[in-house]
This record gives C-alpha cells, structure tokens and sequence, in this order.
C-alpha cells in the first residue's frame, strides 16, 4: 500500500481514533454495536496490544459466526422464499446453523467449501445438500460454482467465447460436466420446487458442446482433464483442485472477498469479476493476502487478523486534500452504510425493544434469522438481498428515497421509541442530570463522548422540554437518524 501511494503521490489519513475504532471493528467482525461498557473500559485500556486482543475477543463472540453466516447464506442461496414457509424453514435453518457452527469452529475454508460441493444424501441429515436445492440446473452449477468460489463471471461463455477473454464454450461445459452425475430422489413437491431430497452419484450423466455435440468430460476452469474411475465422484477431484495452495482463484477469491467486506472495496471490483480486463488495483498486495492465506491453511480468523490489524483498516474515514479523490487505494477508511440487518439490530439495541418477526422465536436479531423469507419491511427497504444468485451485489446498500421515508416512518422503530420497558423510558424515570443523559446517550448511540457544542446543544435541549420522555425519545432519535449511526466510518 505505501509503495502504491508514493507511486501516486496519494497521502493518507491518519490513523483513527480508538473509539472510532472499536466502533468500527465491533460491526465489521460482529454486526454489532459496541455496548457503552465495552466502550468505557476499551478507552481505559492503555496497554499497546489492546486494538489485537479487542480483534480476539470480537472473533470468540457468538456474534461472528452469526453475522459471518449471514453473509455465507447470501452467497450460498439458502432461500426461503417460493416455498411453503411451514416446511421449509426447518431446512434452511438447519443450513444456516450449519454454516454457524462451521464458523465458529473456525473450520478451514478448504473444508468448508469441499464439504458444500461434494455434499450428499438427505439434506436434513448433511445441510450442505441443500445447495443442491436451489442450485438444480447445469448453468446454475457452473455461474453459482465459479461465482462464489473461484471470483469469476462466466455466463457469457455458455454462448460464445468473447474475444478479449480466455474462457470458451468447451470451458463452461466442461466445468457442468462435473455435476453431470448428481442425482435427486425423494423428497416432496413444494410450492413446485422438490423438498428434502436425497443427493446421490448418478451411474451415468454427460454434457454435450452445444455447437460440436462433443460429449466433454469433467475438468476444471483453465485445467486438464480430470483422470477418474467409473465409480468416481468427479466432485471430489473439482473440490480438490479448487482447495490446492497453487490454485489460482481459491485463496484469491476468498482473500480479496474479505477485503472488501472490511475496506468497503475489493482489489479486484467487484469482487467475483476476476478477468484480464478487470485487475486488481494493487496485485501485489493481493497476492500477499491470498499466500498468507493459503501458509496459514485457509484460516478464515487468521485472514481477518490480517486485515483489521493493518495500517488501512485503522486510517481514519475523513478525506484530506492529499487523499480526496482516492476511491481504490485505501488511503482512507471508506464510509459505508450499515447493512439492513446490522441496522435493525443496532434500533434493538439501542433502544432495549426486540424487533418482533413473525414465526421465530421471540429475541430473535436480524442477523440470526434463519433466511430471508422472514417477513420484515424494513429488511426489505434496506437492501436486504432474495438471494437468488451467489453475487454479492444482491445486496443493495446505495441510498434511496424510500429509505429516508423508512426512516422517518417506520412503524417498528416508533414502536420501539414508545415502547414500555423501554431504555428511552428508563432514561426519563432515572434521576440523572440532563448532562448525564446526554453523555449516556452519546455513548450508546455513536459509541464516543459528546463534543463540547453538541453537549451544551443537547442538555440546552433537555433542559427546555417540559415532557423528560418525550425530550428523551427526541435526543435519541436525532441521534440514530444521523449519518454517523447509520454509517460504518
């Protein structure tokens, strides 16, 4: 990075403050806000490690695997919607607990991946089947295979070979020809889509070159042939392949993944469109990450260590005029809006008032649901993704109309301003000082102490309101509405 910016004579900002970024380690690793005890003690802390022991305890929380699984069910399309919500919920649960458990076990990327890939027999007894439930079709295989796991878009190819890059007809057929064989049996109809299948190694399966008729055998994208027997799992050998140190795509795609889920942008952008035409805007930086990766066994937390804990991941998000039209070397933190779930939460939590959904238990957090065929409007306004192809970009976090709208009407979160236990109505029943209301609020909300001017503004404030809950319910909501809540910065 610092050899890019002297090339570019980029200057960068300086390195955050520590409240800035607990903050932001704390959403970034949890999808979650620091609570006001966290804060406090984080600030006392004067020990020179404390930015890499608070990275550890962050990643031990339960709150990792369940963001972190979040993201993986995104990916792997473990949708709800366009079935019978009584009878599918238990199998997209099963999935996304799965997916949990993987990650809080820190299971090796290479593990988790194969496992998925060369996954069989019932999907309520092996949840990594249930891929196969939505991903059913030869084109689906392949885009959904290579998309999420190799970082490469290559659906063009099921039509022609594009003349500025490498992959041709032959190399996307032969890439369907290692799910030639997989099998379905049992199982019932669901709202028109097969229900708890069996997953099983067909005796035969074959793919054809659409223009040559050539019946094409298994091998994977830019490789030879696979040699197998007629008892072999051509699978296996792709998951092999994939997971070895030297593949090309692996370790990369996973490595620039987590990036840009860090630094709000990949290397390679967007992240699943590696091609010659689209380079990573520093390679040596992501061959180091991807090798690093790799040495370390594919050790997702170790990778995470790696990132948060380097000199980008701590600059501060203002701009300066050295830095103020950089927008892809990271000479500073770029600001992004919190995610639709992470923001949801981050109401509940501020304001002590779960969000209530329909068919889970009651406590449930939006980061914890168990797809996304959970009814919530909010979720929805806020770019919550259908999950109905491996892409990330599914996910929509650019501003829109009827966000601004959401929030000054949303029903939930007047519900939970007004609600009764509620931290707003323990605020105005407590004896504090509007002084220490303000500090309190401060606090809580952005996770740092009020400036002077906006001290005497808000306790100038409370001071005027003749109603102390009402003044209370306003503080905190002229709070949440602002860009610095709503915002990872």
């Amino acid at each position: 990075l610092f050899a890019q910016w002297r090339k570019l004579s980029v200057i960068p900002s300086a390195p955050t403050d520590d409240a800035a970024f607990l903050r932001r380690a704390s959403i970034d690793i949890c999808g979650t806000l620091p609570t006001p005890h966290e804060v406090s003690d984080f600030l006392a802390d004067t020990r020179s490690d404390k930015r890499s022991r608070l990275i550890e305890r962050l990643l031990d929380r339960p709150e990792y695997a369940s963001y972190f699984s979040l993201k993986w069910a995104d990916i792997l399309q473990n949708r709800g919607a366009g079935y019978s919500t009584s009878k599918q919920r238990a199998s997209t649960a099963l999935l996304s607990g799965w997916i949990r458990d993987s990650l809080a076990a820190n299971k090796s990327y290479d593990q988790f991946v194969s496992e998925i890939i060369t996954a069989s027999g019932s999907q309520y007894e092996n949840p990594p089947a249930l891929w196969y439930r939505t991903v059913r079709k030869s084109p689906e295989y392949v885009e959904s295979f290579a998309q999420a796991f190799l970082g490469v878009r290559i659906q063009c190819a099921q039509c022609h070979h594009h003349p500025t890059e490498r992959w041709s007809q032959s190399d996307y057929f032969s890439l369907a020809a290692n799910f030639a064989r997989v099998g379905r049996k049992g199982g019932f109809a669901d709202a028109e889509v097969p229900t708890d299948e069996i997953i099983f190694l067909k005796n035969r399966g074959e793919v054809l070159h659409p223009r040559t008729g050539e019946r094409l055998k298994p091998r994977p994208l830019g490789g030879t042939e696979f040699i197998l027997e007629p008892d072999d799992d051509p699978r296996v050998s792709l998951a092999r392949w994939m997971t070895t140190r030297d593949n090309p795509f692996f370790a990369r795609t996973m490595a620039n993944r987590m990036w840009a889920h860090f630094l709000g942008r990949g290397l390679v952008h967007p992240i699943d469109d590696a091609r010659s035409t689209n380079p990573p805007s520093n390679p040596e930086l992501l061959d180091a990450l991807a090798q690093d990766f790799a040495d370390s066994g594919f050790n997702v937390k170790s990778l995470i260590r790696s990132i948060t804990l380097s000199y980008a991941y701590g600059l501060e998000s203002t701009p300066h005029a050295g830095n103020a039209g950089d927008s892809q070397t990271f000479a500073r933190f770029y600001p992004r809006r919190l995610s639709a779930e992470v923001l949801l939460d981050g109401f509940s939590q501020v304001l002590e008032v779960p969000t209530a959904f329909a068919d889970v238990p009651v406590g449930t957090r939006a980061i914890d649901l168990p797809d996304e065929n959970v009814a919530a409007h909010f979720l929805d306004v806020f770019g919550r993704p259908a999950r109905m192809s491996a892409c990330e970009c599914e996910r929509v976090d650019a501003p829109a109309l009827t966000q601004a709208l959401e929030l000054v009407n949303s029903a939930e979160i007047q519900r939970k301003l007004t609600a009764n236990p509620s931290y707003p109505q323990r605020l105005a029943q407590s004896d504090k000082s509007h002084a220490a209301i303000a500090n309190e609020v401060f606090v809580r909300v952005l996770a740092r102490k009020p400036r002077a001017d906006e001290l005497k503004a808000a306790t100038d404030y409370l001071a005027s309101e003749l109603d102390r809950a009402d003044a209370c319910r306003s503080l905190l909501w002229s709070l949440l509405a602002t860009n610095e809540f709503l915002f990872n910065h």
